[in-house]
């Protein structure tokens, strides 16, 4: 009996690609306005980010305190240690705020809320977006992301958290995701239900298959009667 349906959030409740340029673009007038003579301009950090990444590997997934970090490096030349701190921690905050400031999928809060009548909701991301934020905490009753349990999918941590978390089997647990490597084969690996929001552009094949296809967020709900009925 499925009692609880996850999901991924960037590119599956919403595209990702235009909520992170407008965030960067905010936090760049954040920044020229703060500190007028730096310029924020992501492509001249690579040798920054490079850097921070061979120091420490585990930043790859923790995305806030990769950028916060970045940013304060970045500052260095401008400002003294504790300003450009201060400053980085300031700036994340805008970027987070804009970060979260996203254009749903048409009818994917309808969806959410029709489903949350029948079954717990909560969200898996290797991102950093937040359902406080996104204001989808009516909904959700949990989320993880890949920064709190250590790990970014595909690796199983943000399925075991869930797991835990709910105290249901794999095979009560559902997950929604557009990512055929990182969502489907990583979940089935764990022996969740998947089903597979199929991306519109070029979609990668998984080495597993999803219990169910969607081309539509509006979709879950058909697709979820499926999998209740078998």
């Amino acid at each position: 009996m499925i009692k609880v349906i996850a999901f991924d959030l960037d590119d599956t409740l919403w595209e990702v690609g235009p909520v992170i340029r407008r965030a960067e673009s905010i936090l760049a007038h954040w920044l020229e306005k703060e500190v007028p003579e730096y310029r924020y301009e992501p492509a001249k950090l690579m040798p920054i980010r490079e850097t921070l990444l061979r120091e420490d590997p585990t930043l790859g997934h923790r995305l806030t305190a990769f950028r916060q970090r970045l940013i304060e490096i970045s500052l260095a030349p401008h400002l003294d240690q504790e300003s450009a701190a201060s400053c980085a921690e300031g700036a994340m905050e805008i970027f987070l705020t804009a970060r979260n400031d996203v254009e749903f999928f048409e009818g994917a809060l309808e969806t959410l809320r029709e489903l949350t009548g029948s079954f717990q909701l909560g969200a898996l991301t290797n991102g950093n977006a937040d359902i406080n934020r996104l204001g989808l905490n009516s909904c959700f009753s949990f989320a993880f992301s890949a920064e709190q349990v250590g790990a970014p999918k595909p690796a199983p941590d943000l399925f075991q958290a869930a797991l835990a978390h709910t105290g249901c089997e794999p095979a009560q647990m559902v997950y929604v995701g557009d990512d055929a490597i990182k969502d489907v084969d990583a979940a089935n690996q764990v022996g969740l239900h998947t089903v597979w929001l199929r991306p519109k552009s070029k979609p990668v094949e998984g080495e597993s298959s999803p219990d169910e296809i969607i081309n539509d967020i509006r979709e879950l709900p058909g697709a979820i009667k499926k999998l209740v009925g078998r």
